[in-house]
This record gives structure tokens, C-alpha cells and sequence, in this order.
């Protein structure tokens, strides 16, 4: 399934390119404040913390009419993770698991922006989430989730320059469901970028 998500999104690209013109192709690089938390409260669950998220990207974005553009792109995304394990309190115990502290994401964000004004917009929209990394000791966070956030770009004839302030939340439908529990991550951050208009 993760193939033929992947392989539809780069075919509507291309035929996007193809069909129309005046688009903008735009490269940024974010970091986020994130937190892996069940969907459920749990009493006596394990705890994840998620540090130094970053993440580099490109988009593809059409404008339809003055105020609307659609876009999509590809997203990678790199954090650590602390990882506490719920054992009971032993001073003279070894406990053994594996554990992954290097996270890793490859995104595909799908998302409408609307302009107000001349230099804000909002934009909003799906995430399809790819997690590279294994043993990370949470859920796995591949599956469908959204982005929203209000940002600001500074238009001259040929670039751009933005600011986007934005919320994501992963894994809201899963690939594969794990089990009655999950973890969900949620990222509160902020993307510089730089788009080329063609």
C-alpha cells in the first residue's frame, strides 16, 4: 500500500507539471517541539521524549486564482528519542531491550494554502507518513495525518522567502494497527524557505 500511495502522488506531480505552468517550486528547512503521547491515558505506561526534530523539504505549488494554490511535496524528518521503560525500582537489576534513539520520517504533504493579504496565508491539509527508523520503542508513526498553520511570504519577481508557524499530527489512521493503544507524535514548529517562480 505505502508503494502505490507513493507511486500516485509522484503521477499526479508529473501531470501537474505538465498540464499547467506558472508554479513554484520552493526548498525549506524546519525544527519542531514534539511529543509522543498514547491516545489513551494510560497509568504506569512507558515514556517517550522526542528532541531536536528537524526536517528538510521541497514543495511543488500551483496557484489556481489570486487568493488559492494547492501544493505537495516530500518531507524528511530526523529526531532523537529518550526512551524510559516502566520496570519497577531495582538498584542491583540488568535490564535488557533494544532501543533506537535515531528517528527517522519521510513525509508527503499534501495541503491547500489561501492568502490574506498580501503577505500572510494559512494553509492546511493530509500528511502521508513513511517512518524509516525501527525500534524506537513508540508506535509507529506511518499512516495519515494533517498540518495546519498561518505563515508569511515575501514575493519578488522570480523568489520567494517564507515563515511558516505550524501544527502536525501523525499517525491519526494508521498503516497498521498495533494493537488497542497508540502513540501519537505532534509537532509544534516553524519552516524557513526559499521557492523559485517559473
Amino acid at each position: 500500500m505505502r508503494n502505490t500511495l507513493l507511486l500516485s502522488f509522484f503521477l499526479l506531480i508529473s501531470f501537474s507539471a505538465s498540464a499547467q505552468s506558472s508554479l513554484e517550486v520552493r526548498g525549506y528547512f524546519g525544527f519542531s517541539g514534539a511529543m509522543a503521547n498514547w491516545d489513551t491515558p494510560l497509568d504506569g505506561a512507558s515514556s517517550v521524549d522526542i528532541e531536536n526534530v528537524k526536517e528538510v523539504g521541497v514543495l511543488l505549488s500551483k496557484r489556481i486564482n489570486e487568493n488559492f494554490s494547492l501544493g505537495g511535496g516530500l518531507n524528511y524528518s530526523f529526531a532523537q528519542v529518550k526512551y524510559s521503560p516502566n520496570f519497577p525500582p531495582c538498584a542491583n537489576c540488568l535490564y535488557g531491550y533494544s532501543h533506537n534513539p535515531d528517528f527517522r520520517m519521510l513525509s508527503i504533504p499534501v495541503y491547500a494554502e489561501y492568502s490574506l493579504g498580501k503577505i500572510f496565508y494559512a494553509a492546511a491539509g493530509p500528511v502521508v507518513d513513511f517512518q524509516l527508523s525501527e525500534e524506537n520503542n513508540f508506535s509507529d508513526q506511518s499512516g495519515v495525518g494533517y498540518l495546519a498553520g498561518l505563515g508569511a511570504k515575501l514575493d519578488t519577481e522570480k523568489f520567494s522567502f517564507s515563515i511558516f508557524p505550524n501544527y502536525k499530527r501523525h499517525n491519526v489512521i494508521p498503516f497498521e494497527k498495533e494493537g488497542n493503544y497508540k502513540q501519537i507524535l505532534q509537532e509544534l514548529g516553524v519552516q524557513l524557505g526559499v521557492g523559485y517562480q517559473f
